[in-house]
């Protein structure tokens, strides 16, 4: 069962019609588009270094007294068209502290402005910087959302060109298929406090810009899996995407994927960047726990 916590946040949720706030926010294109930058408590604890690329900013933070061995390549939800945003630098700071890792953060390209084109070209560029800086270290990607279906389908290209796949793909409540056309979609959906099918298909339109919504680029559930890189899922039974996360979890393992899948009773979409939840604590410790078997 949900926590006290959780469930106090999902009532104000839902009394604030927050899946329709977001909704009308897709639709009219006024989602954030700059990314909230790391806040000063943040540079206090880790050091933190900024720089450029392609005209955008990039983030990576690391502990500042132990070498870290591991590089994680974080990758933001917000549908593809929102950006980082101050729950998501929460969530960073304990990626840090419990992994002890470096934690890259790209404000990669958003629609409408951009396309999946963009995003990718980004993306590969930005991850053969980091493997020529960091050789030898142990690289993970971790994304929420959005960034869940980002890291899996970068992966596919990844292995598709032969190369080099992370040690391990963490995802929180991912957007692995933008076409939304899971039949079990619609017993979700008015439990989600967060999303709506509307405001989805909208962005995918925006970030897809022409191409099927079931190419594996931008829904990454049609592609193929072989050959790949062990992955991690955690979900909530009240997100609207948690029929596609069960989709995924069945179509790794069959493709031989070594799957870990955890599935939270009555949690809602990307909760884990709620930092304060109990559920949440238990994400990082599972979290940890895998990746330190790295």
């Amino acid at each position: 069962m949900p926590s006290s916590k959780a469930k106090a946040v999902e009532f104000l949720l839902k009394i604030f019609k927050f899946k329709y706030v977001i909704e009308k926010r897709i639709l009219q294109g006024s989602l954030k588009k700059e990314p909230v930058k790391p806040p000063k408590k943040l540079f206090r604890k880790f050091n933190i270094q900024e720089f450029t690329l392609l005209g955008r900013c990039v983030w990576a933070l690391a502990p500042k007294i132990s070498e870290p061995r591991t590089v994680v390549l974080f990758l933001h939800g917000g549908v593809y068209v929102g950006n980082v945003s101050k729950q998501h630098w929460d969530l960073v700071g304990k990626l840090v502290d419990e992994l002890n890792a470096l934690v890259v953060v790209p404000d990669y390209p958003l629609a409408p402005e951009n396309t999946w084109r963009e995003t990718y070209e980004f993306v590969d560029k930005l991850y053969g910087m980091l493997l020529e800086k960091y050789s030898g270290k142990k690289f993970v990607f971790i994304g929420d959302s959005a960034g869940g279906g980002l890291a899996l389908g970068f992966a596919q290209k990844l292995r598709d060109e032969n190369g080099k796949l992370p040690e391990h793909i963490v995802i929180f409540s991912p957007w692995v298929d933008v076409s939304m056309e899971n039949p079990e979609i619609a017993n979700v959906e008015s439990k989600d406090v967060i999303l709506t099918v509307k405001g989805l298909k909208a962005a995918a339109w925006k970030y897809a810009s022409g191409l099927d919504l079931k190419d594996w680029r931008v829904s990454p559930i049609y592609g193929d899996f072989r050959r790949f890189c062990p992955v991690t899922i955690f979900t909530g039974t009240d997100d609207v995407l948690n029929p596609d996360a069960r989709s995924l979890r069945d179509k790794l393992r069959e493709q031989g994927v070594v799957c870990n899948y955890f599935e939270y009773d009555g949690l809602f979409h990307d909760w884990v960047i709620l930092t304060f939840l109990r559920e949440s604590k238990d994400v990082f410790r599972k979290v940890k726990s895998i990746l330190d078997g790295l």
